[in-house]
């Protein structure tokens, strides 16, 4: 029986960096991708991702006939609320896996044999507490144990006749999601975070950090300087304070709402260097400090404006929808 099987439905154009993803996956041969798209884009899939033409209009018959009311799910980006259900609404394809569970694809992955094998072995029902990444034990009673109550609600049925996105899938901004479903229902939790989740509004990458205890996300400042890179031995973080060298191993790191070039030069199947705001390939990583300095760690990057301008026209759309009652 393998070990994990990521389900992904994803529905539109897969992100420009992509095959990267597909890359980093391809190095993870104990763990499975299973991805459920309408974009026929030939890409170079791996062995261990399997992907499977879908349209949108069929997934969303698969997922109202899993439930007997009728669900909301007009447009492909209300499924993040359904990814705790995937166990369930996916579980024929899920049989001969110990575990199950979701990604994105606007992320790198390193070498997860060296953060999860020790998890795995201790018997959770749920592994992370992000959307970006969580891994769920794969059950009958496990895969449906988000339907159970908090409080006398059904706070999966709440979410899933909503329109609007209600981040039921992780621990984000209140307790009425699927990670208090688990605690409150018996289910056992790890809950620590070992993304390197790069905050939003920032040109440089600082790591912005779930503490599960204070339930909030705390920054973490290494260097404006830090780049991440990946190799087929895993991804790191590569970074000077000081002049002193730091090279640190992360299971992974999210790019969430990030332009990323792709440099014209860039050759798949080799080494790559991450900055902010675009991939390029090298021969090989950094092994010290003279190594660090010659390496290009940033070029023009317009993110924090972006997101600037992005959530103030998003805060004033909000106002005229309201204003006007539209």
């Amino acid at each position: 029986m393998k070990k994990v099987c990521f389900i992904i439905p994803y529905f539109g154009k897969f992100p420009n960096y992509f095959q990267l993803f597909l890359q980093s996956c391809a190095k993870n041969t104990d763990y499975q991708w299973l991805i459920f798209t309408d974009d026929n884009t030939e890409f170079n899939y791996p062995q261990n991702v399997k992907r499977i033409l879908m349209s949108f209009s069929d997934l969303q018959h698969l997922v109202s006939e899993k439930f007997e009311f009728q669900v909301s799910l007009d447009t492909p980006r209300k499924l993040c609320d359904y990814k705790p259900a995937y166990g369930y609404i996916f579980e024929n394809y899920l049989s001969n896996y110990e575990y199950w569970g979701h990604c994105d694809t606007d992320i790198i992955v390193g070498n997860l044999n060296n953060f999860l094998l020790p998890l795995l072995t201790k018997n959770y029902d749920k592994i992370f507490t992000l959307g970006h990444f969580i891994i769920y034990k794969n059950n009958h009673e496990n895969n449906r144990r988000f339907m159970r109550k908090v409080k006398g609600r059904l706070l999966y049925k709440e979410s899933f006749t909503n329109k609007n996105i209600t981040t039921f899938d992780e621990t984000y901004g209140n307790d009425e999601n699927v990670n208090t479903v688990f605690l409150q229902n018996e289910g056992k939790v790890f809950q620590d975070d070992y993304s390197f989740n790069t905050k939003l509004d920032e040109s440089f990458f600082i790591q912005t950090k779930y503490n599960s205890n204070k339930k909030k996300y705390e920054n973490i400042f290494q260097s404006s300087k830090l780049v991440l890179g990946w190799d087929s031995s895993g991804l790191f973080t590569i970074y000077n304070v000081k002049d002193k060298f730091i090279l640190e191993e992360v299971m992974y790191v999210h790019l969430q709402q990030r332009k990323m070039k792709i440099k014209s030069d860039l050759q798949y199947n080799k080494p790559f260097i991450i900055i902010p705001n675009s991939f390029y390939s090298v021969e090989n990583l950094p092994k010290n400090i003279d190594e660090f300095k010659k390496i290009k760690k940033k070029t023009l990057n317009f993110q924090k404006i972006r997101i600037f301008v992005k959530w103030k026209w998003f805060g004033l759309k909000k106002k005229m929808l309201k204003l006007y009652k539209i």
